[in-house]
């Protein structure tokens, strides 16, 4: 669930967006990339943080969604949204950047009983004021910030962030619930 409303609905069918895309031929396509490149474009810049390297993922992304579609198209009955079939192709791009450009995702010893994060669930914790919530993530560590942008505004599940940042996914996990916690104790705050 994205906490910040963005212009584009993401959660459309897939099947029926995509649909329309190959009916409408590039100027389809071309309205497409419009609409999600600035989401996509996101997603690589924090993978790579290079400008440069996240445009060719970005290219690369369209590229290889729009050669699945001489493949065949999602079933109409799939709840599958077109976010969802959109972000695997990113995900698969960050993946071959790391695959060539970096080392392998460091194993780093973490205790998710140590801080609670093994049964806590502070989704719903966060829905409060988008602008305090921008202030407190503004606090937060660069790491955290990336992870918490990725899960909440970008809509990507924990495996996708693994490979988007090449990071473990208990990495991961525990870098989020690292977010949550100092989210909500800023919001407490006030």
């Amino acid at each position: 669930m994205s906490l910040i409303p963005s212009r584009t609905s993401f959660n459309m069918s897939a099947s029926a967006v995509l649909t329309d895309i190959k009916k409408g031929g590039n100027e389809k396509r071309n309205q497409f990339v419009w609409e999600n490149q600035e989401r996509v474009y996101a997603i690589a810049l924090l993978a790579t943080g290079s400008p440069q390297d996240a445009q060719e993922i970005t290219i690369a992304t369209f590229r290889n969604a729009f050669a699945t579609l001489k493949q065949g198209l999602p079933k109409k009955e799939s709840d599958m949204t077109i976010w969802d079939w959109l972000s695997q192709f990113v995900v698969e791009a960050c993946y071959e950047y790391h695959e060539s450009h970096s080392d392998p995702p460091v194993e780093a010893e973490i205790d998710p009983m140590a801080d609670g994060s093994a049964n806590m669930d502070w989704e719903t914790t966060v829905l409060l004021g988008v602008q305090r919530i921008r202030r407190c993530l503004g606090s937060l560590p660069e790491d955290q910030q990336k992870v918490f942008y990725l899960r909440h505004h970008l809509d990507l599940n924990y495996e996708q962030i693994s490979t988007v940042l090449n990071q473990s996914p208990e990495m991961t996990k525990a870098s989020l619930f690292r977010a949550r916690v100092q989210i909500v104790k800023c919001l407490g705050r006030g």
